[in-house]
């Protein structure tokens, strides 16, 4: 048996091996290992299943079930606003509660709401179910963002995350529309309650709980708790998150209704969405090189500027051109500032109390941005004003993440430029 392990081990550590330096052992944890990175990883897939498929899963609603853009808005955010309420939940108990059992929880509510989604489409009904679905998407993401946490190569193992979900997201835009075609709504949530299923099998690969691992020198230390880190600092790093993750709500679940509005063809927005998303892979890697290079701060603030210059770009004429322009570059943009931002907290602090909570905050934000874009189109005021809504969101961002680089430049210059 311990043989077999040991060959399970050998083979992931080949797929999942760290991309830069190798670790100190005196450093390096329980979460550092492949068959954890592993299992974390599925568990991911699981939590962002709905928020990666958003736009096709917002048409399908429209299509199958003749919603409205108010409607469908309601329904975007009742799937985000249990990602917010699942994702604050585990980042209250994940230090100190058994990580397998929250991702069994996690993975059984997203199974019995998505069969319950298929059961009941009625509006009220369907809004609750996928309240729990999004409640059960925010155990299991914040439980993989808390276990990858625990790296001591954070870019490393969110550049892997990202790579994989990015996988995922072109493999779902490649499916869906077949799904959609065949059957309907209904397949689309067959698909998210099947995907889980196999995931439950991986959970025991998770490590229970976090133990802080000995540290070879004190100042490879970089835990929140030190009196040299403000502790506003991550607080304003959620802040970054959650002003960013209002332009990716907004953006996301309505950028195949702004193609379809411009009269762009359905074919030319689901290659879009597809071939963006293949192309973003690209990024996943690129991360891991720019984080050894330049650390992880700078590279975000750049993503994040180029980010809300992309949007303008969008805001000024939304025809094939700039579709196109626009979906790949928030796709290629979106990878580097996830896996940074993630980073930075986690670099802050390995427990993954803060990371927990970045899909809270992205959850709620998510559950927000969809309600107000939808509301700015009941009211006629087209999607260019969304895109402007997407670029204002971007720039706070941006502002409020340099302001946290120069207080980390000056009382954690390691920190501020760290891997």
């Amino acid at each position: 048996m311990n043989d077999r392990s040991n060959t399970i081990k050998a083979r992931l550590l080949r797929l999942f091996g760290h991309g830069s330096r190798p670790l100190n052992q005196d450093s390096k944890n329980k979460f550092d290992e492949p068959t954890a990175v592993f299992a974390a990883i599925l568990l991911g897939i699981a939590g962002t299943g709905v928020a990666m498929g958003m736009p096709l899963f917002v048409g399908s609603l429209a299509d199958s079930l003749g919603f409205n853009e108010q409607q469908l808005g309601w329904i975007a955010s009742a799937d985000m606003t249990g990602l917010f309420i699942g994702s604050t939940v585990t980042a209250m108990l994940v230090e100190k509660t058994n990580r397998q059992r929250l991702a069994y929880v996690g993975l059984t509510l997203l199974i019995i709401s998505n069969a319950l989604s298929i059961q009941n489409q009625a509006l009220i009904p369907l809004l609750m179910s996928r309240l729990v679905a999004g409640i059960g998407a925010g155990i299991c993401y914040s439980t993989c963002t808390a276990s990858l946490a625990g790296s001591r190569n954070t870019a490393w193992a969110y550049s892997l995350l990202l790579f994989v979900l990015v996988s995922m997201n072109a493999f779902i835009f490649f499916i869906f529309p077949i799904i959609d075609a065949q059957w309907g709504t209904n397949g689309i949530f067959g698909f998210y309650l099947l995907e889980a299923l196999p995931i439950l099998l991986v959970v025991p690969l998770i490590p229970r709980y976090f133990e802080p691992a000995k540290q070879a020198h004190a100042e490879d230390t970089t835990d929140a708790n030190s009196p040299a880190i403000p502790a506003a600092l991550p607080r304003l790093c959620l802040a970054s998150v959650f002003t960013f993750y209002i332009m990716v709500g907004a953006y996301w679940a309505f950028i195949e209704r702004a193609g379809v509005d411009a009269n762009i063809s359905a074919e030319l927005i689901s290659d879009t969405l597809v071939w963006a998303q293949i192309c973003s892979l690209s990024a996943a890697a690129f991360t891991v090189w720019l984080a050894r290079h330049f650390g992880q701060s700078k590279p975000l603030i750049f993503a994040l500027l180029l980010m809300s210059l992309s949007m303008l770009v969008m805001a000024q004429r939304i025809d094939q051109t700039t579709f196109i322009f626009s979906v790949f570059s928030f796709s290629f943009l979106w990878i580097f500032v996830d896996v940074f931002q993630l980073g930075t907290l986690s670099n802050i602090d390995h427990s993954g109390r803060y990371a927990a909570l970045v899909p809270a905050l992205q959850g709620v934000a998510q559950a927000i941005a969809p309600t107000i874009a939808g509301t700015i189109l009941l009211y006629g005021e087209g999607y260019s004003s969304v895109m402007i809504l997407c670029a204002i969101a971007t720039a706070v961002a941006l502002l409020i993440f340099t302001n946290v680089y120069r207080k980390l430049i000056q009382v954690a210059p390691s920190l501020a430029n760290a891997q």
